[in-house]
């Protein structure tokens, strides 16, 4: 039993890395389930025994990879740091973490860049705005917490302030998504976070 469930493991972690790139390759509409059972070794009863169909594959494979992500950022949050610290280390690490984890950029091409949205994606979508809204919480929870020990003006409305860090970090990523040649990831993400700081301190 034990190695059946090894065996089911692996199964469907190679379905997951086939999907990521046969969605990349041909985007997710043109991507067949044959393809994706092809390239895994292995066949369509597969991939509907483990996901369902091409739509739950898809989202499965965005939310897991988010998740792992998740778990990197946190290390944002080491006790020692300042909150100011924790805010600034969370924003560069957000915005260069695609450099690192080539399997997290394609995802974030397919998300931004490559997918459309067809109606059978929808409660993936759902899950994304999901995510973004308590992505914002959380950053105007952690910048409530710089203004509280006095690192931040007190003027500086929470929500607003971290509206504006998301649209900062999503859009400068976007863009070197599009272009890579162009932007030095790392130096792009130190110098936009270190200017935002600048404006709300």
């Amino acid at each position: 039993m034990r190695r059946t469930k090894e065996d089911a493991a692996q199964t469907r972690a190679q379905l997951l890395e086939a999907a990521l790139h046969c969605f990349q390759e041909k985007g997710y509409v043109s991507t067949t389930l044959d393809d994706i059972a092809q390239r895994a070794g292995t066949t369509r009863g597969a991939i509907h025994w483990h996901f369902g169909n091409k739509a739950q594959l898809f989202n499965t494979l965005v939310r897991e990879r988010y998740t792992q992500a998740a778990i990197i950022f946190q290390e944002a949050f080491a006790p020692e740091l300042s909150p100011i610290q924790q805010f600034r280390h969370f924003l560069i690490r957000w915005m260069t973490y695609a450099q690192e984890d080539n399997d997290f950029r394609i995802v974030l091409e397919l998300v931004q860049l490559k997918t459309e949205l067809v109606p059978e994606l929808a409660e993936g979508m759902q899950e994304k705005i999901q995510g973004m809204r308590e992505s914002r919480n959380m950053l105007a929870g952690l910048i409530q917490r710089c203004i509280t020990a006095g690192e931040i003006r007190t003027d500086i409305d929470p929500q607003a302030a971290a509206l504006t860090a998301l649209g900062m970090a999503n859009g400068i990523t976007s863009l070197w998504l599009m272009d890579p040649d162009s932007i030095d990831l790392p130096t792009a993400a130190r110098e936009s976070v270190d200017l935002f700081l600048r404006g709300l301190t």
